[in-house]
């Protein structure tokens, strides 16, 4: 199949293009007289040249460019990171970079898992030499067309011809997986393009399906819209989205440099940032380790001098050596007995147990008495009953507290109450 532009039909523009202008590239040899050397020497130069009227302003432009040197290879990689896929490419291609400097465009098909599945191309830096225009992308001149293939499944050839190329892709199922460029020399380049490709695909067991060749060369009328050839790209990105993510084009090169600069730089920083906040954690760590190991020191010395003072016999923890400490002295200095006598004391005792009948296994086995309240160190089956047990003495007393409460095997909780009047 042939479509010629100089032929056209108006019909109706598909909205996935309506701010796109599709562009292409003219070359053309000029005879240049070099003063130095009295030859003259042919210089090529390029020029954009618009292959769709414009409705209104457009703000993108895509340039379909018949590249000599670009060849394809499909990846697959357990990763999707980007900069990843492209270092691993890069390695894969090294062997290779003695014979010319390649640069690489990968695109992701698909993903699985966490892995991806996609195209790479591979082209010469001196291709990438095209006028540049503004919101510009690059797409290889045949690409565009394989919505053309669809009555073959997507399996063919999408053939790109102007006065000086002959571009082509061979596609299976809808996937590129061969790009080739001769030069057009007369009328029979196209037919003998196509009857390579007729046996390769015999040799290579591959579904040669249709072909669609499109020519865009000459000058032709622009004064209508050219909605057939939107409407072909429209369906091409339709059926294979991941088309509208292809640019081989300098500023795409750019701009992923600039990410992997970015990515590098970022990635330093949050090295150092976290061997910093490393660093302030362990010393953080280090003084509140410290600080705790003297805290318990300062406990320790102080039930030391408490027991040594007071109580030699005691064992286990106190919770209150100060508090405690102070009581003794105030019962030894005789003050005990004024305020709140121990027979009131005991007596409130006494109520405490015959009110609550679900005290009785409570067991106290020291009671320290002076005269601002009680200290009682005792027993019960349950953390509950000694929580009853503070609670009774609310009705009888303005503070009671219970400290250093402890789990012993076959007697239950051993704890500390403190009562003050």
């Amino acid at each position: 199949m042939k479509l010629n532009l100089n032929l056209r039909k108006n019909k109706a523009r598909s909205e996935s293009f309506n701010n796109t202008e599709f562009c292409r590239v003219i070359e053309s040899i000029k005879i240049v007289h070099n003063q130095e050397t009295g030859t003259d020497d042919q210089v090529t130069r390029k020029a954009i040249k618009i292959l769709t009227t414009s409705i209104g302003t457009r703000k993108h432009f895509v340039t379909l460019i018949p590249m000599k040197s670009l060849s394809l290879e499909e990846f697959t990689f357990p990763f999707s990171n980007s900069t990843k896929i492209r270092e691993a490419l890069k390695l894969q291609v090294l062997p290779f970079s003695a014979a010319g400097e390649l640069e690489i465009f990968p695109v992701v098909l698909s993903k699985v898992g966490r892995g991806v599945n996609g195209l790479v191309w591979y082209v010469s830096p001196e291709e990438l030499d095209i006028p540049s225009l503004p919101s510009n992308k690059v797409w290889p001149a045949p690409l565009a067309f394989i919505s053309e293939l669809k009555k073959y499944a997507g399996s063919g050839v999408t053939m790109w011809l102007d006065e000086r190329n002959v571009s082509s892709i061979l596609w299976q199922n809808y996937k590129p997986v061969l790009s080739r460029w001769r030069k057009l020399v007369d009328d029979s380049s196209r037919d003998k393009e196509l009857a390579w490709y007729d046996n390769y695909c015999k040799v290579r067991e591959l579904d040669r399906g249709g072909d669609f060749i499109i020519d865009c060369s000459g000058d032709y009328d622009d004064s209508e819209p050219d909605g057939e050839f939107i409407e072909m790209i429209n369906e091409s990105v339709n059926i294979c989205p991941w088309i509208a993510n292809v640019n081989l084009s300098r500023t795409a090169i750019q701009g992923e440099r600039d990410l992997e600069r970015t990515v590098k730089l970022l990635t330093r920083v949050a090295s150092w940032l976290l061997i910093i906040g490393v660093i302030t954690l362990g010393a953080s760590f280090l003084k509140w380790h410290k600080l705790q190991t003297h805290t318990q020191e300062i406990r320790a010395r102080s039930e030391n001098f408490y027991k040594q003072t007071f109580e030699p016999e005691r064992t286990g923890r106190i919770a209150n050596p100060v508090t405690l400490a102070r009581d003794k002295i105030a019962e030894i200095s005789g003050t005990g007995n004024e305020g709140h006598p121990i027979e009131e004391v005991l007596a409130d005792l006494g109520e405490i147990y015959a009110n609550n009948k679900d005290l009785n296994n409570v067991t106290l086995d020291i009671i320290r008495y002076n005269s601002e309240g009680l200290d009682c160190t005792g027993s019960a089956p349950d953390m509950s009953t000694v929580l009853n047990f503070r609670k009774a003495w609310e009705e009888y007393v303005s503070v009671s507290q219970v400290d250093n409460t402890q789990f012993v095997s076959g007697i239950g909780y051993r704890f500390d109450l403190r009562v003050r009047w």
